[in-house]
């Protein structure tokens, strides 16, 4: 932690910075008070699904796209060029297909654990292990999520990392296990809108300090930072044209149509008609977010030009590129970087609050409620459910907390790091949930093989990249404008990751360096290529197999679908007997 640094977050920054979670808290407990008198299951977990399109618009956005992109992104540009903002043209690939292939599936269906509807259209068995596989994709994703902001109020104030992890966590724990989803979506909505502000300020002062638009361009040219065109047609290339656009693809995908957080905002809208408009709301809030925090890494490496701060023993890590680029930009500001590190700290409580939520419905609905019940015998009570939906979100809270504190012992970037997590786990569900919409002849004992096959192989994939991969190269850095602070044994064109001794990876083991762009069409290749083949294998055993209902396909049911377009949820759920 840099001393100087950490001088310059004045009182009014500290002041600001609570302030703004102090806000964010306040929205939790608003809505809590709110509907104190009113809770049920499907308020907390859906607010009633009757939400508006804006703010849920908005909460989608900031679930998946917020500390992490912050972050990531900047570092992404700053350190490895600008080919990974190819990921934005993918973006009017994969949510408008989103949109109209899986909001309407899933909106029909009146569920509110996504999992639920495997147990429809297989059997028990593959809903618990989709459930399990969401859990734990979930865990570590909160705990990225919840660890790299953690960094940055580290670097500029010198709250220790743990201390900044418990803070956050404990925070963002408390306002979603009292407020439930409406307090999630509206923060995040405040949360978004601070978000967009305080990146917008950091590139209109960071341009002007540096000369102007023109002068970024020209250094970002002259460092080499500017390249689209990689049509390198090797998997073990990092980013290339075909890795971002094609397992970009499916890598988004894990996120819009199989993940429980996303599939749960669907559901709290109304119709099909509000929840697809909300989607074409965050395509657009995705990509303005995706192109502002990539333009603050290119006005920061237009900034640091001459004098890389990780060189010049500024920041330790360049997960800190960003938070000391403002805090060092702002400095003459007060009260601005307080006001830009607490945007960094809400955007990690948006993501972590939707996780906490989306878990806490995964785990009554899909393991508490089943044990109850045929325990029981009978239906769980409502004030039973509310109480205990506040419980798990609290304990998952503290679970994440735990596992955020062991990332810093994690080698990967925090965003492919996070794209990694939603590749190797998010795969898998991905392709069991498309197999059985897709695949009529798909059965429960194909859908479980392929499901359990293709999340080992992935597992073990992944562990072994980080194990036995070689770490990505950066860009190369010029420090010829701070020398007298840098040993002289350093070369001139430098490049952080070069100095480091690394082993080439052949034969069978140049696995372990495919890129983690596509672990995701892996992942669904291994699950329908398994599922369609034991399928096929006990289909010929089974003589009393019966077809699937074709309501639960996404090309059959049309007669159903027309019946029911205009139903209101309630009727829906009534009429299906849930």
């Amino acid at each position: 932690m840099n001393v100087e640094m950490s001088s310059r977050f004045s009182f009014i920054d500290y002041a600001l910075f609570v302030l703004m979670l102090s806000i964010s808290a306040g929205i939790g407990f608003y809505y809590a008070w709110k509907d104190r008198h009113k809770k049920t299951v499907d308020r907390v977990l859906l607010g009633g699904r009757k939400l508006k399109i804006f703010p849920v618009a908005m909460s989608i956005m900031a679930s998946f796209t917020s500390a992490i992109s912050i972050l990531g992104f900047a570092r992404e540009m700053y350190q490895f060029g600008s080919m990974y903002l190819l990921i934005g043209i993918s973006y009017f690939i994969t949510q408008p297909f989103a949109t109209f292939f899986f909001v309407p599936f899933y909106h029909r269906l009146g569920i509110t654990s996504a999992y639920e509807y495997l147990q429809r259209r297989f059997n028990n068995s593959v809903r618990t292990c989709a459930s399990i596989i969401f859990c734990v994709q979930m865990f570590c994703y909160m705990a990225v999520v919840l660890y790299s902001p953690s960094l940055a109020i580290e670097q500029v104030t010198g709250i220790p990392l743990w201390l900044s992890i418990v803070s956050t966590g404990l925070v963002c724990t408390i306002y979603t296990s009292l407020g439930g989803m409406k307090a999630v979506v509206f923060t995040d909505t405040f949360q978004s809108i601070v978000m967009f502000s305080g990146l917008i300020l950091v590139i209109i002062l960071g341009t002007n300090r540096v000369g102007g638009v023109d002068a970024v361009y020209q250094k970002l040219v002259e460092g080499d930072r500017l390249e689209f065109f990689d049509f390198n047609p090797s998997p073990f290339e990092r980013h290339t044209f075909w890795s971002i656009m094609i397992g970009g693809f499916f890598t988004s995908l894990t996120v819009y149509g199989s993940n429980q957080a996303t599939i749960q905002r669907y559901l709290t809208l109304p119709s099909i008609r509000d929840a697809q408009i909300a989607m074409m709301i965050n395509l657009l809030g995705t990509f303005s977010i995706l192109v502002i925090c990539c333009l603050c890494g290119f006005v920061a490496y237009a900034n640091y030009f001459g004098c890389d701060p990780l060189l010049n023993n500024q920041i330790s890590n360049y997960d800190q590129l960003l938070p000391y680029f403002v805090v060092d930009l702002l400095k003459n500001f007060y009260g601005l970087p307080g006001i830009f590190i607490a945007c960094i700290y809400s955007a990690a409580l948006s993501t972590v609050s939707s996780g906490l939520n989306s878990l806490s419905a995964v785990f009554l609905h899909d393991f508490i409620y089943p044990i109850y019940t045929s325990y029981k015998l009978k239906k769980m009570s409502h004030k039973r459910s509310i109480i205990l939906t506040n419980f798990l979100a609290g304990c998952f809270g503290l679970i994440t907390i735990g596992l955020a504190y062991l990332c810093k012992y994690v080698g990967s970037t925090v965003l492919q790091l996070s794209l990694s997590i939603f590749g190797l786990l998010g795969g898998p569900l991905l392709g069991v949930m498309m197999l059985g919409m897709m695949i009529p002849f798909s059965n429960s004992k194909g859908a479980l093989a392929g499901l359990l096959v293709s999340t080992g192989f992935n597992f073990w994939l992944g562990l072994s990249a980080i194990l036995n991969g070689n770490r990505p190269l950066s860009k190369s850095f010029k420090i010829d404008m701070c020398m007298e602070t840098i040993s002289s044994t350093i070369p001139l064109n430098y490049s952080s990751s070069s100095i480091k001794a690394t082993i080439q990876n052949e034969g069978f083991s140049k696995i372990y360096d495919l890129s983690y762009y596509w672990y995701s069409l892996l992942a669904v290749f291994n699950v329908f290529f398994i599922g369609i083949l034991v399928s096929l294998i006990t289909n010929l055993f089974d003589k009393d197999r019966t077809k699937p209902d074709p309501d639960l396909l996404v090309f059959g049911g049309d007669k159903y679908r027309k019946k029911i377009d205009n139903e209101s949820i309630d009727e829906k759920l009534q009429m299906m007997n849930l």
